[in-house]
């Protein structure tokens, strides 16, 4: 008798990591072998210092004591050193597992698993930037999302995780050509809107019913437009201004918009160069997000080195750990010590 597979996920907190993940079972129903597959709840992980995935995969691997046929990591990756435990693992109980990430910081991995792990960063047929949601698809399903939008069995998933990938990569502000545009972000606006347990219970409902699904929620989704666009204005006018590894930046503090803060502060001219900034950071508690619009500037590198952490080469994030800075917060009106530009 076939052993029914039971699935094990991990993945990201935000848009792309919770749509990658529910976007897996969404996608595996279709294909006969999976179709009475049954999965355990998704584990979900910051990235960072102090949620960086891999406790949560060093916790599993001591305490899981369920029949686990198949474990699927997605939009975040673990350590090397972890992934070799993980694989240590998953060979001893039999569990055929698989990572799908797009984040440069985690390509070493390639190398390291090949027959195990996926980390795309850019795909090769459309030149498109991936998501998680995308890599997935495009490996399980063999194409990308805006290559099966007709399709009958396909086209609504792969609408939504188009969509996803347009924002995530930012897609819908840099590329002309993007299939989807204010969607994108209207999409990631109103999924932050919401309490952790209700994003996925809305990501659940628009793998299972479309990106239509959205419609209903048009009243609170334009208060947020107008909404947000004030709190950005506001906060570009209490911007400040650093250099780090003879980077200029921008920073401020922001609890929210992060993406669109940042990246509206990437376009900030320094008035101590009369020249527009390398990049912005928006600090939220001890984490830290990175934006950038020059070609450039690699924040991936810039984010592993000075705040443990990693992402692409224009939009990254961390949290912060030794460095200390005295920078003023003025919506506060305190002073907080953040990190310590290293001259080196």
């Amino acid at each position: 008798m076939t052993k029914k597979p039971l699935i094990k996920r991990f993945s990201h907190t935000d848009l792309d990591g919770v749509g990658s993940a529910l976007l897996l079972p969404a996608v595996l129903s279709k294909f006969p072998e999976f179709a009475e597959a049954e999965y355990l709840g998704v584990t979900y992980c910051e990235p960072g210092n102090e949620g960086t995935i891999d406790p949560n995969v060093l916790a599993f691997i001591a305490e899981n004591k369920e029949p686990i046929t198949h474990l699927f990591i997605t939009d975040i990756c673990p350590s090397e050193e972890v992934v070799e435990k993980l694989a240590a693992y998953c060979k001893e109980k039999a569990i055929e597992w698989r990572i799908f990430d797009h984040h440069i910081s985690s390509i070493a991995i390639n190398a390291a698993f090949p027959d195990n792990s996926r980390v795309i960063v850019q795909d090769e047929t459309t030149g498109l930037k991936h998501a998680g949601t995308t890599v997935l698809f495009k490996e399980i399903v063999g194409k990308m999302p805006t290559e099966l939008f007709d399709d009958q069995q396909w086209g609504q998933l792969a609408n939504v995780a188009d969509c996803i990938r347009c924002y995530d990569c930012w897609d819908w502000q840099a590329n002309p050509a993007a299939a989807y545009k204010e969607e994108a972000k209207d999409f990631n606006n109103l999924f932050y809107f919401f309490s952790f347990d209700k994003r996925v219970q809305l990501m659940e409902a628009v793998m299972a019913n479309g990106l239509t699904y959205l419609e209903q929620y048009q009243d609170i989704i334009t208060a947020m437009q107008e909404k947000e666009a004030d709190y950005i204005k506001g906060k570009l006018k209490h911007a400040r201004f650093g250099t780090l590894a003879g980077l200029h930046f921008a920073y401020t503090f922001g609890e929210q918009y992060q993406s669109s803060l940042g990246n509206a502060m990437a376009q900030l001219v320094n008035p101590a160069t009369d020249e527009v900034v390398d990049f912005s950071l928006v600090i939220v508690g001890e984490g830290v997000s990175l934006r950038a619009v020059k070609d450039d500037v690699d924040l991936s590198r810039i984010a592993k080195r000075y705040f443990n952490g990693g992402g692409h080469q224009k939009a990254s994030g961390g949290s912060f750990f030794k460095q200390e800075l005295f920078v003023f917060d003025q919506d506060t009106d305190t002073t907080m010590r953040l990190l310590e530009i290293a001259s080196r």
